[in-house]
């Protein structure tokens, strides 16, 4: 006889995919970053282009698979290239693409949204074209929001919304972007129920500082986290390594122990939330409004 048991007391089973979020110099060089990806048991990454002049050349990615480095599962491209040999840039970018798919198990492609983009056309038709072409059903095209650029007020869970019917509409996932400067007013628990299911990627700060300290100037993501193990989700979830005071703001950052031990966190988050026997406390997403 099978037991009932009652919907408030049913528990997410789900566990996200915890990734590198690592990003390439304004010249495309990855740097040692997939390596140190590799050495903290990081096997896949989240690769950031969009402030890239260069993308990175095959030639460099293939020396370092050699070494059996992690995979690439998904990747942040501009919505545009613009300036000076636009054409070539464009024809690098496309390569390295069609490298990442083909050898490095590139999953998601994410783009932002046509109305961010103030110079030269957009890529995103083009983009469906290619990946669709070399990689059938492969590799998920997705909406990148970031933070920092979501409404304030009401307008704001409206936007949401209508970027989730536009995701739906065109069959795109949503990528969520919380490492910048997100401004205290993001309704974050609201947000991500106006995002659910096309929601597929979260990318945080590390929640460890450089000088491995807990980061207590950062409650928008441990909220998402908080809401995201809630409710079950076990899509990707990004971690930028933390920024030291001391390094130039051009310099790249490296995954290090710190982000290890903001996976750990993560995951206990998600333990807690299996093993904790008491109700929900949130039933919907006015409640979350009201409480936040």
């Amino acid at each position: 006889m099978t037991s009932f048991v009652p919907e408030t007391t049913r528990f997410p089973t789900g566990r996200p995919t915890i990734v590198a979020g690592i990003s390439a110099s304004r010249f495309g060089s990855l740097g040692s970053s997939l390596e140190q990806a590799a050495a903290h048991e990081f096997f896949a990454t989240d690769v950031d282009l969009r402030r890239s002049l260069w993308t990175p050349s095959v030639a460099s990615l293939c020396s370092r698979q050699r070494a059996g480095l992690v995979r690439m599962r998904t990747v942040w491209v501009p919505g545009s290239v613009t300036g000076q040999l636009v054409e070539r840039r464009t024809t690098r970018l496309w390569k390295f693409l069609d490298h990442a798919v083909a050898r490095m198990g590139l999953r998601m492609v994410i783009l932002p949204r046509s109305s961010e983009v103030g110079r030269g056309p957009f890529l995103g038709a083009e983009l469906r074209r290619r990946m669709g072409a070399s990689a059938p059903g492969a590799v998920r095209l997705a909406i990148g929001v970031k933070g920092s650029a979501v409404y304030r007020g009401h307008d704001q869970l409206d936007q949401l919304r209508s970027l989730r019917h536009t995701a739906e509409e065109w069959d795109l996932d949503i990528a969520l972007d919380l490492a910048g400067d997100v401004p205290h007013y993001l309704e974050a628990e609201a947000a991500v129920l106006r995002l659910l299911p096309r929601l597929t990627l979260v990318r945080i700060p590390s929640w460890v500082s450089a000088s491995g300290e807990l980061n207590a100037n950062d409650p928008i993501s441990r909220r998402v986290v908080a809401i995201l193990a809630d409710q079950g989700y076990a899509g990707t979830i990004s971690i930028v390594p933390a920024r030291s005071p001391l390094q130039l703001p051009w310099t790249r950052t490296y995954v290090s122990m710190n982000d290890e031990w903001t996976r750990s966190l993560i995951l206990d988050q998600y333990d807690r939330q299996r093993t904790d026997d008491r109700p929900a406390p949130y039933i919907s997403p006015e409640l979350f409004r009201e409480q936040y």
